[in-house]
């Protein structure tokens, strides 16, 4: 049994030579989570942010959010769409979220022999804000529309920083020690990706990204509360027509479509997980009538807020 194992190692490591690099750490990685994955070593939860994913069926998900982060896809495909945009992509590539924002995602064609394999790991703003602060600023500049999400290839430093990553949960005396320094990395990675203008902007101090980004946590911060546009411009350093106008580029959605969808994922959350009545998440999450929340609720998920919690 030994031999057979030693002649599938040299099997597969005669394999990866003939790959380019960012192929052999692509497939370096795909095999390590998949290992992961199929083996329960749920070891990688000890690293903040970090997630996992694994899928051998068609999946659909209509409402949820992408948050700032970097994600990886080592195997299959998928298509994401964000406000009227459409962005389909799969193996090799790299998915960068510089804003909070509401997509809707399908994944295509896995099966049980070729399932959906990726990883993503959510990146500290105040991290990127204090490594941009260092990076010489020679990126080409575009007139592009402000956008929260990027479509890239992956590189293979950042690859390879995953790869070691997640191999640091096998080595608890290294851990602690050389987590940051890796995560770390990441960040600059992503920021240093020619590709990924949208997280180098929202760093910026003055671009239309950075100022979008405050505007959203303050959203998120006080989403309960009446939502005053001409209050969140001024905040912004722009006029009102500008700041809706920047806002729905970056997010797809107006702030105040933005804050309800906020209200709504929060009071479904409060409905399945902390046993709130319809009527009680309605108000805990800033509706002044039941009804209205009922109607939007089911126009948002399909189905009304009492059928969901089945009472």
């Amino acid at each position: 049994m030994g031999t057979t194992m030693r002649m599938a190692e040299m099997t597969e490591l005669q394999n990866l030579k003939t790959l380019s690099e960012t192929e052999f750490f692509s497939e370096r990685l795909k095999n390590l989570v998949s290992e992961k994955i199929k083996n329960h070593d749920e070891s990688w939860k000890k690293i903040p942010g970090l997630n996992l994913s694994l899928l051998d069926k068609d999946t659909i998900n209509k409402n949820c959010f992408y948050t700032l982060s970097v994600a990886i896809i080592l195997q299959g495909d998928k298509v994401v769409e964000v406000g009227s945009m459409k962005y389909s992509y799969g193996e090799g590539t790299m998915v960068v979220t510089s804003v909070e924002i509401p997509t809707s995602f399908r994944i295509i064609g896995a099966t049980q022999e070729k399932p959906f394999i990726s990883l993503s790991l959510k990146l500290n703003p105040h991290l990127l804000s204090e490594l941009m602060e260092k990076m010489q600023d020679n990126f080409p500049k575009t007139k592009d529309e402000p956008n929260a999400f990027c479509v890239a290839k992956s590189s293979s430093e950042i690859l390879s920083a995953f790869e070691r990553l997640l191999r640091l949960t096998e080595n608890p005396q290294h851990f602690e020690m050389l987590l940051p320094s890796i995560i770390r990395e990441i960040h600059y990675f992503a920021l240093a990706d020619g590709q990924c203008r949208n997280l180098r902007e929202r760093c910026m101090y003055g671009m239309p990204n950075n100022k979008i980004a405050k505007a959203v946590e303050w959203i998120k911060e006080h989403y309960k509360e009446p939502l005053k546009i001409s209050k969140l411009a001024e905040m912004a350093c722009m006029a009102t027509s500008t700041f809706h106008a920047h806002f729905k580029a970056v997010t797809s959605l107006t702030p105040l479509q933005y804050q309800k969808r906020l209200r709504l994922h929060e009071a479904k959350r409060l409905m399945l997980f902390q046993s709130f009545s319809a009527s009680s998440a309605a108000f805990e999450v800033g509706y002044e009538s039941v009804q209205q929340f009922s109607r939007e609720y089911k126009r948002f998920f399909g189905n009304t807020p009492t059928k969901d919690i089945g009472s």
